[in-house]
């Protein structure tokens, strides 16, 4: 059975437009391109971690508030230096967004870990707000299939209690279902509506939601 912990939106979010700054580590998935335009588009600066030159540079001339960084999101390595880069020649980070396929998930582990921003948190002084990620994933199944989703469901109960001594960081994690459409026809809208959730979960407006699960289905 799944829980209230999984909780499906279907109202109007406040649109808070508190400008922030995103790093955004994609998927193959055309989601995490609308939803980093939709990000700016509320008034946001994006930094966007891609070792595909073309789509970088495509969202980066599309949208003036997306900045385009050369960094393989597999590198852990390279992601961490990407993190003090733009802190340096930026601005303190306020979000990270991790775009996860389900298939990625394995042993009940992210595969892109909290660690990594963790460390960069710890540096973050006592005025800075903090650090915010966000973990959107795409289920494995494209039916919503209740076993499915129940299975998705304690895979993220079972990372909510791994963090239980506390990482630093506020996290959340948004699932993204398309149904039985094709991705494309449908991924603009729940994009959309992601996008909200996702700029609200990383102003101090919602600093109490931590460790919750969101489901949007189309």
């Amino acid at each position: 059975m799944i829980d209230d912990r999984i909780i499906t939106f279907e109202m109007n979010l406040p649109l808070a437009m508190d400008s922030q700054l995103y790093i955004v580590i994609p998927s193959l998935e055309p989601l995490s391109q609308i939803i980093s335009k939709h990000l700016a588009e509320k008034g946001n600066s994006i930094v966007y971690l891609t070792d595909n030159e073309s789509e970088g540079y495509a969202i980066a001339a599309e949208e003036p508030r997306v900045r385009y960084r050369f960094c393989s999101p597999h590198d852990l390595n390279a992601i961490e230096h990407e993190l003090y880069w733009v802190e340096r020649n930026i601005s303190p980070i306020n979000s990270v967004v991790v775009m996860v396929n389900e298939e990625d998930i394995e042993q009940e582990r992210m595969p892109i870990s909290e660690d990594i921003f963790s460390l960069y948190a710890s540096r973050l002084n006592e005025n800075q707000p903090q650090l915010s990620l966000t973990y959107v994933i795409t289920p494995k199944s494209k039916e919503k299939s209740s076993d499915s989703l129940a299975d998705l469901h304690l895979k993220l109960c079972e990372l909510a209690h791994k963090d239980q001594n506390g990482s630093g960081i506020k996290i959340n994690h948004v699932v993204l279902s398309p149904g039985h459409e094709p991705l494309e026809g449908v991924c603009v809208s729940i994009a959309r509506d992601a996008s909200d959730l996702i700029h609200f979960l990383s102003t101090n407006r919602a600093k109490a939601m931590q460790q919750q699960a969101f489901y949007f289905s189309n």
